[in-house]
């Protein structure tokens, strides 16, 4: 397990060295039951629990919440095997207690943050599942700041210690909401050709140094081609409505920052033919070189996915050649699922499909 550092927390392993500041929040009447269990009635309960957790076959990633400016125990957060879904589906649940001494703080806010990306990133889940009662507004709060989906309310979905049902609330974030979040919380954004202007769009073009589609250039679209820029925006603006025979209509994007500066491109196709479903898929992207190895592909991905959904299409098809592995994190850590792999000329083509 990874120490994670936030402002403020420290997200570090449980050891049994921190069982008396365990049973010294765990046994407030006022902490547990909110989450489920009964306040600890003694250190040796404390202790079995964290003799538990810190197991070498325990399943359950948990961290204690350290925090940095005294070096106390605030409370503990996991993520746990989801028994609510099918254990092929990749997803984990979180889970979070904070002490009450330091309630009202965000210090669950800004611990949750941090795990959600460690799960993502590092675990690489595919759904993160969270719940809460229906009377724990408190945690619902934390779920909503951190850009959870309301799913629905179950009644009487659990039974807790004292033997009472609980009604909860349940919320998810698949992979590619989650890069969909951070690239709208650092600035990122998809623009339309006309919108860049023909200096940006010349300083992308040039970068490539007059490479062609066949030498690396992605997406295909946003290649001159011989013609002006002028005749190349006309075209790229008729193509969301008009295609010659045998294509299909599509939408092209820079990849911007913040600044308006173009990072790439992507281009959704509205629909499949038989040729694009067969090995091209509904998307294509490219970063452009000064912009890669900077992790920025899948939030790329993620924001052309919305889009996607935006336009009423439920699945993606998203593909890209067998040796290509970076482009293969890309579309995996979007929640890609592979399908198969297709021979196309004697070049092996791996078929993604993202749910929306």
């Amino acid at each position: 397990m990874e120490i994670l550092e936030t402002e403020r927390l420290r997200l570090r392993p449980w050891t049994l060295e921190d069982v008396e500041a365990f049973y010294l929040y765990a046994s407030n009447p006022e902490v547990g039951p909110g989450a489920g269990w009964k306040p600890h009635e003694s250190l040796e309960e404390s202790r079995a629990l964290l003799e538990h957790w810190t197991a070498e076959d325990y399943p359950d990633v948990i961290f204690a919440i350290e925090e940095k400016e005294t070096g106390g125990i605030a409370g503990s957060m996991g993520l746990h095997v989801d028994t609510h879904r099918a254990q092929s589906a990749g997803s984990r649940m979180l889970g979070y207690c904070i002490a009450k001494e330091h309630w009202g703080k965000g210090f669950a806010t800004e611990a949750a943050n941090a795990v959600i990306d460690y799960a993502f990133c590092r675990l690489r889940v595919k759904l993160l599942t969270v719940d809460h009662y229906t009377d724990n507004a408190r945690s619902r709060r934390v779920i909503e700041k951190c850009g959870f989906r309301y799913e629905g309310t179950l009644r009487r979905a659990l039974q807790i210690y004292d033997g009472s049902y609980k009604d909860t609330c349940f919320y998810s974030m698949t992979a590619a909401e989650y890069r969909l979040l951070r690239a709208k919380a650092a600035g990122l954004s998809l623009t339309l050709p006309e919108e860049v202007g023909k200096e940006a769009y010349l300083a992308y073009f040039d970068e490539w140094k007059g490479t062609d589609v066949d030498a690396g250039f992605n997406p295909g679209a946003m290649h001159l081609k011989g013609r002006s820029y002028e005749e190349w925006l006309r075209d790229i603006i008729a193509m969301r409505t008009h295609v010659r025979e045998g294509l299909v209509t599509s939408t092209a994007y820079f990849f911007t920052d913040r600044r308006g500066r173009v990072l790439g491109a992507i281009d959704l196709r509205h629909e499949l033919n038989d040729e694009l479903l067969r090995h091209a898929g509904h998307i294509g992207y490219g970063l452009r070189p000064s912009c890669r190895g900077r992790g920025l592909a899948p939030y790329m991905l993620a924001l052309c996915l919305e889009k996607a959904k935006e336009r009423g299409i439920p699945r993606v098809l998203v593909t890209c050649d067998d040796e290509n592995l970076p482009s293969a994190g890309t579309i995996e850590a979007c929640g890609g699922e592979l399908e198969n792999k297709v021979d196309e000329e004697g070049r092996l083509t791996r078929r993604y499909w993202i749910d929306l």
